[in-house]
């Protein structure tokens, strides 16, 4: 009978949401279905046929002892139908349903066999987490309610990520995946990423600092919607497993590399140069390398953030660079370039900034970037915990003058 179903599923609905689940003993609060239009709209007392099959249908759960019925009109009209919650096993087979500490243990089972070994740092992060949330409160995930169909594409999804050895296009990473090279971005990739931006911290941060996309994201974690382009201009020779590529044939407009080139490089030749500048901002990379760009330097595009591909690139330039040479870095003087600073100086130990200080700030806070209160807030704060050690200065006349200031302002 339809009317019992519908009454059952909402009675657990409301059993699923109580404390009776999540901490039992501790709530004397009934669960209860009131008949009105906002709980059971279905019940239409003004319709005798619709009133008296949900009537008929309530008086036989109240039979079996599932239920008991309060009536508003002398059994004609129900006023209100309460759980029995020592017959709650009973309902959910009643209601052909899988109760939720069952559901539960399931799920967690699912996962910690899956991912047991997985190596990932905030995959087994977010495995622990979920496992512990869903034995502890007996609620699922939303995306394994009625099925567990995404929850076991997600856990593929991380079984393959483990295993990449680099980076990997989009497609190529939804193919290995699902046989499919559209599926995984289709399907997935939302619910990969929001997971993603939770548990792993790094990734969290470059959001916050760089406000990424969706394609920007999973550039983040080495999987690309398409490969990278790397530019940089300078007298200097890439060695690769097949050949030299000399950057200088193309001075001063420079060479544009693919993330997937990275991995055939064998070598860099810095020998013709004395400096490597970093320029966060594309227009203002252009403009450098027609008017400002000098023989012995090497100027390299930064772009928004540090991508694993585009890391492993630095990390080559860095060892070809040696500890001695000039490295700089030019980027919006602001809290995201400062943080693209520190992270770069991860690569670079005597990385220096370039045009970011004091004095530039004082120069250009007429045509600053207004920012809000939010925003200088965070920003004192981070400067009172003690970051942004090489920037306070300058952090202290963005907080006087309320702006930060962006590389495009040095055009105009």
């Amino acid at each position: 009978m339809k009317e019992a179903q519908v009454i059952l599923n909402r009675l657990l609905d409301k059993f699923e949401n109580s404390k009776h689940l999540s901490e039992p003993n501790t709530s004397r609060r009934r669960v209860m279905l009131r008949i009105d239009k906002r709980e059971l709209p279905e019940y239409q007392y003004e319709d005798a046929v619709i009133r008296d099959a949900y009537n008929i249908a309530a008086r036989e759960l109240e039979q079996q002892a599932l239920v008991r019925l309060e009536w508003a009109r002398k059994q004609s009209v129900l006023s209100c139908i309460v759980l029995d919650l020592e017959r709650v096993a009973q309902c959910y087979e009643c209601a052909d349903r899988v109760h939720p500490r069952k559901k539960a243990e399931e799920v967690a089972n699912i996962i910690m066999q899956k991912l047991a070994d997985n190596p990932v740092p905030w995959i087994a992060a977010w495995r622990d987490a979920v496992c512990v949330q869903v034995r502890n409160s007996m609620k699922v995930p939303t995306y394994c309610r009625e099925n567990d169909g995404l929850l076991q594409e997600l856990l593929l999804t991380f079984q393959r990520y483990a295993e990449l050895s680099g980076s990997v296009t989009m497609r190529a990473f939804s193919s290995q995946c699902f046989h499919d090279t559209k599926y995984f971005e289709r399907n997935v990739r939302e619910l990969f990423l929001t997971i993603a931006r939770k548990y792993n911290t790094q990734l969290a941060a470059a959001c916050t600092e760089a406000k990424l996309g969706e394609r920007d994201q999973l550039a983040f974690l080495g999987i690309y919607a398409r490969p990278e382009l790397y530019e940089l201009s300078g007298d200097c020779a890439i060695c690769l497993k097949k050949g030299e590529l000399r950057l200088s044939v193309a001075e001063p407009y420079g060479l544009a590399l693919p993330s997937t080139l990275v991995s055939e490089i064998v070598d860099i030749e810095l020998k013709n140069i004395c400096c490597i500048t970093f320029v966060e901002n594309k227009t203002n990379y252009d403009e450098y390398l027609l008017a400002e760009k000098q023989p012995e330097e090497l100027v390299v595009y930064h772009g928004g953030f540090l991508s694993p591909q585009k890391k492993k690139l630095f990390e080559k330039l860095a060892a070809a660079a040696g500890k001695t040479m000039q490295i700089r870095f030019w980027a919006d003087i602001d809290l995201g370039g400062f943080c693209m600073f520190e992270n770069l100086q991860t690569v670079f130990p005597q990385l220096e900034p370039m045009r970011m200080e004091r004095r530039f700030v004082e120069q250009y806070h007429k045509n600053g970037l207004k920012r809000p209160e939010q925003y200088l807030k965070k920003l004192k704060e981070e400067r009172n915990a003690g970051r942004h050690t090489l920037f306070v200065d300058a952090i202290d006349k963005i907080l006087q003058y309320g702006v930060t200031i962006e590389q495009e302002t040095f055009l105009e």
